[in-house]
Order: C-alpha cells, then structure tokens, then sequence
C-alpha cells in the first residue's frame, strides 16, 4: 500500500487554477511528464479534501506545478478525520 501525505487540497486547487490550468491538463502533463496515470475526478477528490494522495503523487504534482511539495503540503484534513472517526465508532 502507498504511503499517504498530509496535502492541502485547497493549496493544489489554488496553484492549479494559479497557473490556469485545468484538472485535465494536470492529469495529462502527469501522464507525459511523471509517467503517473490518474483519473481527473480522483485529483478532484484530493481538491476537495476526500481522499489524500501517495507520496509519488504529490512529487508528482508538485513537480508539474513547478513548486515545492512541501508547498502543497498542509494540516491534517477535517473531512478525512471526521471520516475516519464515524468508521472506527
């Protein structure tokens, strides 16, 4: 299994659309450049704060967005630990 990041969703969304770039065109410039094939609506999700990406994902996406991964990095997500509180209650 893939180890997970604390990345900020919003921080993503925030240097993507920044760089006026669509979820479409990040996925394909991961595809071509990182090799990294992924759903648009699975990089939505970590947009949105549902899901958390893999460390190679977040290099991957940083490195395409031309910044730091620590940049995109940020606190623990809300609607994950909420998630995650209802499961193991």
């Amino acid at each position: 299994m893939a180890q997970l990041t604390q990345a900020d969703g919003t921080k993503i969304r925030r240097e993507r659309e920044r760089q006026e770039l669509t979820v479409d065109e990040l996925v394909a410039k991961l595809r071509e450049q990182e090799g990294i094939q992924r759903h648009p609506d699975y990089i939505r999700n970590i947009e949105l704060g549902y899901k958390q990406p893999s460390v190679r994902l977040l290099g991957g996406i940083a490195r395409v967005l031309g910044v730091p991964r620590e940049q995109l990095e940020g606190a623990e997500n809300p609607k994950l630990v909420r998630r995650a509180r209802r499961v193991t209650r």
